[in-house]
């Protein structure tokens, strides 16, 4: 028996556990998962477990999308998730359960639109290119405290729920990098350290960001499969931490109108034969360098699609901001869309993507577009200085227009699968429909007395 699935069955047959969370990411992102009694986890593991197919492609709010063809095109057939005992970890806010992530198997074939499976895919293409990567993922996110309706006071709330509960930050102001802000949530930050090491999590750096109540907490980085399973688990983990403290925690991108939105900022190394083929001289780019640049360029507007799950993402994308709005690109320059950091090893950062991003598509189609710039050799325009938004072409305004630019990509789109592509539009035009069928507050406050 192979080490890893020896420890996944040492683990589970410890005297504590009694229960196994077999999980897996949907298209969004969430951990959708069966909880399994220990035993019979451990008599069947080997042959995978059965689960409605469909879940894969429902959306956050679990509505079943019509014309799935892993749901009514298929009679709503079950598929096999198959654990990976890589991924066996304890977990940490349970004294009596472990979790596994799994890959989706239906009429013996993994499912080519699984997010997981195809990340796997894109990192062969990229191993078959001679070169290895490795990435790094940024998330910034909002702690926020439950209100009553009608609470007064200064800070704009949301309503968090249909019973009516609302959420105010839980920090009084943007303090950027505040100590005195960022000892305020250390309770918080406390708990999400405390439980990090137990879900392979190696916390390095915890700060207040630019909103109220806004946090990012990073962690090391690693190979692009490793990596996107410990940001999936992180999400996790700071959600769970935040109601351990009484509070709650969001990477909804953009949940208050004048308060700065959240991203997903990933970067990228990459590597041949151990050499770093993104470093040039005197800290520019190589040729090679720029070539997965230009690539993230030319696939900007299908890396937003991906990147921006939700309409509400749209709204953090703003000219003068530190949410990109342009297909540009930049040293240092945290404007652009594609940053090269000014320190450290020679990366490329993808500062596109909203935290509500999945980061499973995330890791995949930066790599799927950077891959096709090097290998087309695709020169990008210099680099901007100062705000791009007037200089570059726009990133899609609208989740309308992100959905048709992501269809019309034929080159990412063979790269990622079109089994993925086709649902994920499905899904958010669906989702669409239901935003504008109904009638919002806004519209009510606008309307309502004047017409």
């Amino acid at each position: 028996m192979a080490d890893t699935e020896a420890r996944l069955e040492s683990m589970v047959q410890d005297d504590d556990i009694n229960h196994v969370f077999v999980e897996f990411p949907d298209l969004n992102g969430l951990s959708r998962s069966k909880q399994l009694d220990a035993d019979y986890f451990l008599d069947s593991w080997e042959d995978g477990f059965t689960m409605n197919l469909a879940l894969l492609t429902q959306t956050p709010r679990s509505d079943v999308v019509a014309g799935s063809k892993y749901g009514d095109e298929i009679d709503y057939a079950d598929a096999l998730v198959h654990p990976d005992p890589q991924t066996c970890r304890r977990v940490p806010w349970r004294d009596d359960a472990v979790r596994v992530i799994c890959d989706f198997e239906f009429q013996d074939q993994p499912v080519p639109g699984a997010p997981r499976t195809v990340l796997k895919s894109v990192i062969e293409q990229v191993s078959a290119a001679g070169l290895e990567a490795a990435v790094g993922s940024e998330l910034e996110c909002f702690l926020l405290e439950s209100v009553t309706n009608g609470a007064e006071g200064g800070a704009e709330t949301e309503s968090g729920s249909q019973s009516g509960t609302q959420y105010v930050p839980a920090t009084s102001d943007k303090h950027e990098n505040l100590t005195r802000a960022t000892e305020e949530v250390s309770p918080f930050y406390d708990r999400v350290y405390d439980w990090a090491s137990a879900l392979g999590l190696d916390l390095t750096t915890m700060h207040h960001e630019f909103g109220a109540g806004q946090i990012e907490i990073l962690f090391k980085y690693g190979d692009p499969l490793g990596q996107a399973d410990r940001t999936f688990r992180f999400k996790e983990l700071v959600k769970h931490a935040a109601t351990a403290c009484d509070q709650h925690a969001t990477f909804m991108a953009k949940p208050f109108t004048d308060r700065a939105g959240s991203g997903y900022h990933l970067h990228v190394s990459l590597f041949d034969d151990g050499e770093n083929v993104l470093e040039g001289a005197d800290g520019d780019l190589s040729e090679r360098g720029r070539h997965f640049v230009g690539g993230l360029l030319e696939h900007a507007d299908a890396l937003a699609a991906l990147g921006t799950p939700n309409l509400n993402g749209f709204k953090r994308y703003q000219p003068g901001t530190f949410a990109p709005y342009s297909a540009s690109w930049g040293y240092g320059n945290r404007m652009t869309a594609i940053r090269v950091p000014g320190h450290g090893t020679t990366r490329v950062e993808n500062r596109i993507s909203s935290a509500d991003a999945n980061p499973y598509l995330v890791v995949a189609a930066t790599l799927a577009a950077g891959l096709h710039g090097l290998e087309a050799e695709l020169e990008p325009p210099e680099p901007s200085e100062g705000d791009p938004s007037e200089s570059r072409p726009t990133l899609p305004q609208s989740p309308r227009e992100a959905i048709d630019r992501l269809e019309a990509d034929e080159v990412l789109t063979e790269s990622l699968g079109e089994d993925v592509v086709s649902e994920y539009a499905a899904q958010k035009r669906h989702e669409i429909e239901r935003f504008y069928s109904q009638t919002t507050a806004w519209e009510r406050d606008e309307y309502m007395e004047i017409l």
